[in-house]
């Protein structure tokens, strides 16, 4: 047995632009031995990194070669009983995601039936009722071609995943882009683990999270952070509260066998009193304000944060205002994740 880890970036993150992302952090720190099993690892850079970046950016052109050469990564790689690690940001979030939907509609192929990979993905991406995962047609296809019916995905952590790309409206309306959103909102069936670090305080409209459903029986854990979108997925030099929400999903995955290199852990600092950022900036300037649900566990850290008040916190956040009036300003009314 191995572990295949699959870490996959935000648009226009790459491994050069200087403050890593904590999927960056994540896929640097992974131990390539631990406890004698090999720990493999695949790294994507985000959609819009090469000199399409803008194109990338704005319509979400290329994301499915990231989906696809993350899976091609597992065939070329995968044996029976190897455990699947997948975390993403932002975009990478609906790349790791769609990569799991992917891998539950067709299967993972049989190395020798790589070649089948493009097919394989437009079965899933343009899938219709007749060839969703129970139906005939994914049923024969996975029969014929895949290492077998269902292949589980051991762990899926990602940080505020957006439905829509973050495409702003008017641009993938136009585009054609709503082929690229989620075809369901439900975790699959083979996953066996979902965290999902989530923004409390992104505030544009078209960055709206796209929460995994309830599902009972389900192991799955969408925990609310401070900070706007990249304050939570990484990128900025100041780190503290992105890396409140890599800490929460490193351990998280570390519960379930993954393991890290020590050294490079501690170079990650939790700082729920750091600096915030504001994202709202270019065409998004011209979009209309949107005040996220908070709907769900909020982090120790988001109540340590309101209540030392850095930078003038108890003001600026819509949303944490409102779910405190919610509940008559009590905090013990409020589920804390630790």
């Amino acid at each position: 047995m191995k572990r295949i880890v699959i870490c996959a970036d935000g648009t226009w993150n790459s491994p050069e632009q200087g403050a890593a992302t904590n999927v960056l952090k994540i896929a640097r720190a992974v131990r390539p031995q631990a406890s004698g099993i090999e720990q493999i690892c695949f790294y994507d850079w985000g959609v819009g990194t090469d000199r399409k970046k803008i194109a990338g950016g704005i319509s979400g052109a290329g994301i499915d070669k990231n989906i696809m050469d993350c899976y091609r990564f597992i065939v070329h790689n995968y044996d029976p009983n190897d455990q699947l690690f997948f975390f993403g940001f932002s975009r990478g979030a609906y790349t790791v995601r769609s990569l799991a939907g992917f891998i539950r509609n067709c299967g993972l192929l049989k190395r020798e039936h790589a070649d089948k990979i493009p097919e394989a993905f437009l079965l899933y991406r343009k899938r219709t009722k007749s060839s969703s995962p129970n139906q005939a047609t994914a049923v024969q296809f996975r029969k014929n071609y895949a290492v077998a019916d269902l292949t589980p995905i051991e762990f899926v952590g990602v940080w505020d995943t957006v439905g829509a790309l973050g495409i702003p409206v008017p641009f993938w309306g136009t585009l054609g882009e709503r082929e690229f959103l989620f075809h369901d909102t439900e975790p699959s069936k083979i996953i066996q683990h979902a965290r999902h670090a989530v923004s409390i305080d992104e505030n544009r409209e078209d960055f709206e999270p796209a929460l995994w459903s309830k599902k009972p029986g389900f192991d799955i854990k969408q925990v609310w952070f401070a900070g706007v979108h990249s304050d939570i997925g990484g990128g900025y030099k100041e780190s503290g509260l992105s890396d409140c929400a890599n800490d929460w999903i490193i351990k998280q995955a570390s519960s379930f066998g993954l393991e890290f290199e020590p050294h490079l852990l501690n170079a990650i600092k939790p700082d729920p009193l750091d600096k915030a950022h504001d994202e709202r900036k270019g065409i998004y300037l011209a979009r209309k304000n949107f005040v996220r649900k908070v709907n769900g566990p909020v982090h120790i850290s988001v109540k340590q944060r309101w209540d030392q008040n850095p930078y003038n916190y108890q003001n600026k956040s819509k949303a944490l205002s409102e779910l405190l009036t919610s509940v008559n300003q009590v905090w013990s009314n409020v589920e804390l994740e630790d």
